[in-house]
């Protein structure tokens, strides 16, 4: 089966409180068949609960930059929604390791009515099964990076979601490089 010509890429990613728990960070970044950027996203939303002690370690430096934007999880959700349905048309829409950070966003998005029925990612792209078919690490966009010397904007670095938007997409588009 022949692959249709990419028009966009939309390339997501979110900060959780936990593997498990809810986002408070989203990034997006939306770019045109030569490789620009034509549209962006990021959020932020307070903490609910107590906060990971590995996220906090971890992530919450990463993050330092990005405002507060949204007063609650809910209303940062019905943002992404609108930014997601105004630019998934005609896009390959990707994560890397999407379950269960992503896939959670996307269900909660559902669930709370932002987004229709049929207005998920058909498909949803993950890098993981990309890279392990290329024979690489499916575990790590960042040592793909350092592998082929792909150069990423300062978004600071990983756990930042738009850094993990800009590396998944600049992977995705080596790997189809590669691919021919």
């Amino acid at each position: 089966m022949k692959s249709k010509e990419m028009k966009k890429l939309f390339s997501f990613d979110a900060e959780t409180n936990g593997l498990w728990g809810k986002a408070f960070a989203i990034g997006a970044i939306v770019y045109g068949k030569n490789g620009e950027e034509l549209a962006r996203f990021v959020g932020r939303c307070p903490f609910e609960g107590k906060i990971n002690e590995w996220v906090e370690n971890n992530v919450l430096p990463q993050i330092s930059d990005i405002p507060v934007t949204s007063e609650n999880y809910d209303e940062m959700l019905k943002k992404f929604a609108k930014f997601y349905l105004a630019n998934k048309n005609d896009a390959d829409i990707i994560v890397h390791m999407g379950v269960p950070v992503e896939s959670s966003l996307l269900k909660d998005m559902h669930t709370s009515g932002h987004i229709g029925d049929w207005d998920g990612p058909y498909p949803l792209i993950d890098l993981a099964g990309m890279l392990l078919q290329a024979n690489e690490d499916p575990t790590s966009v960042d040592n793909y990076i350092k592998k082929y010397g792909l150069e990423i904007r300062d978004f600071g670095s990983t756990h930042n979601p738009l850094y993990d938007s800009e590396v998944a997409a600049k992977v995705y588009l080596h790997l189809l490089q590669k691919r021919g």
